[in-house]
């Protein structure tokens, strides 16, 4: 069955998280922007906690920009494929201009979303991860880098739909997952939904404004 959109999506997460035992007072639900947006938001306000982003972007190759060799967050945390960028002969330096340029773009989307004010502070923190979906699990997992490195108390990963073969990968990584649906392939997480439409800018800015001076 298909979830109507993302903010029902995130109702249901948010019934879901109702039964699980958190600490009000040092839980903050963090959403992987554009998608998880609306989802965290329904999950703060049933869970009356706060709310932000966390903006992760991929490290490509300057001549293959597709060819992920790792990936930079925006408070430029750094993570490489060292493997693979032994076999192609490449040393981290020699992704310094295109980890620059993908710092500017961070700040600046970060800035625009949070109406210039600064990311919450994440250190002991108890996290909700949540996206509107998680097919290969490559975007969180990447998330979750950043979140340990930040060295936050706990992570529960919240998405509507996992796909079936990713879910061991996550569960060796975080504390516990809800989902509601598990499905083996996920080919597009689109298909999950009857109304997936892209996420504005202005929309994610709306959702966070709220949440900003708490």
């Amino acid at each position: 069955m298909k979830f109507q959109n993302r903010s029902q999506a995130g109702i249901l997460l948010a019934h879901k998280l109702s039964a699980v035992t958190l600490d009000n007072t040092n839980t903050i639900v963090i959403a992987l922007p554009r998608g998880g947006v609306p989802l965290a938001n329904e999950i703060a306000k049933k869970l009356k906690l706060p709310l932000d982003i966390l903006l992760v972007k991929k490290i490509g190759l300057p001549t293959y920009p597709e060819l992920a060799v790792g990936f930079v967050s925006e408070e430029n945390e750094q993570f490489y494929n060292l493997a693979l960028l032994n076999e192609l002969g490449v040393k981290p330096s020699d992704l310094d201009a295109v980890i620059e340029s993908a710092l500017i773009k961070m700040q600046e989307v970060g800035s625009v979303l949070r109406k210039g004010k600064s990311a919450k502070k994440l250190l002991h923190k108890d996290i909700i991860l949540v996206d509107d979906g998680i097919a290969s699990g490559s975007t969180i997992l990447s998330a979750i880098k950043v979140l340990k490195k930040r060295m936050v108390n706990s992570i529960i990963i919240a998405s509507p739909v996992i796909e079936a073969d990713t879910l061991p990968l996550l569960n060796a990584e975080v504390d516990q997952i809800i989902v509601l649906r598990t499905p083996n392939p996920i080919y597009t997480v689109g298909e999950w939904y009857e109304d997936f439409l892209p996420v504005e800018t202005k929309e994610v800015a709306s959702i966070l404004f709220p949440y900003l001076s708490y």
